[in-house]
């Protein structure tokens, strides 16, 4: 019984850490992760306003956490008001992000709200320095996920 629910429960760890929503899968160094999560902050509240307020789930198993915590903080720190709880907390905005590489050096971040606005960058690596394509843009028209 034991060994069924200790598989039962690795199962569902792994389908909270590799959910579709708030992941990445590219090895982005601490400090660069802190980059990138103020430059998310700052394009949310240029987009939506101080005043807004977001339902942000991130998996509290999944690999990603320490990068959505960053992004919860740096919301947080620009006066955006922010959920994090499991069930939705009211009409509030709701916000996941998604981190995918592209190639060994290359990666996208894509923000979407309400399944209607999604904010993309590609950043770059080169020579060990992380920075953003200028030419990334706000994107309106999201394909409702299900």
């Amino acid at each position: 019984m034991k060994l069924f629910l200790a598989v039962l429960l690795s199962v569902l760890l792994s389908a909270c850490a590799t959910s579709e929503v708030n992941y990445y899968d590219f090895p982005v160094r601490d400090a660069d992760q802190v980059t990138i999560a103020k430059d998310l902050a700052w394009h949310i509240k240029e987009k939506h306003g101080a005043n807004a307020v977001f339902d942000f789930n991130y998996p509290m198993w999944s690999t990603s956490t320490h990068f959505s915590e960053l992004v919860e903080t740096e919301l947080r720190r620009l006066g955006i008001g922010v959920y994090v709880s499991e069930t939705k907390q009211g009409k509030h905005n709701e916000l996941y992000y998604t981190l995918s590489k592209l190639n060994d050096r290359q990666f996208y971040i894509r923000v979407v709200v309400n399944n209607q606005f999604s904010f993309q960058r590609i950043w770059i690596y080169q020579d060990e320095q992380l920075f953003p394509l200028p030419t990334t843009t706000v994107f309106e028209g999201v394909k409702n996920r299900e």
